[in-house]
């Protein structure tokens, strides 16, 4: 059931890759189109949305929403799904970033009930 919903990440323009990871950095599920490390992507998607959520305690920012990391070639979106798990969204240069969030927000209950 978790598959076909994180396909369906795949049909946005630019989006190369869903990949739903526990807090432990193993991967749960993922689509990927192209070339995509994702046991490496699991695991340092996890590292970083950790220490995110750390620094945005620490600073009295409250419960962190969503993390982007914008690269030369592209974003990589990066967000909670429950305290067990998140997901993280590799995309091109080519992708919009809010048609991505946009996805994200509206799959997000679907994908949290097929875990």
């Amino acid at each position: 059931m978790l598959k076909p919903l994180l396909e369906e990440f795949l049909k946005v323009e630019g989006v190369s890759a869903a990949v739903v990871v526990g807090r432990d950095g193993f991967v749960i599920e993922s689509a990927v189109s192209g070339k995509v490390d994702i046991e490496a992507l699991g695991a340092m998607a996890s590292t970083g949305l950790g220490t995110s959520e750390a620094m945005g305690n620490t600073l009295g920012k409250g419960e962190l929403s969503q993390m982007l990391v914008e690269c030369e070639k592209g974003p990589i979106l990066i967000s909670p799904l429950s305290p067990d798990e998140l997901i993280a969204l590799v995309a091109d240069t080519t992708a919009n970033i809010g048609r991505i969030r946009y996805e994200l927000k509206k799959n997000k209950e679907r994908i949290v009930a097929a875990l």
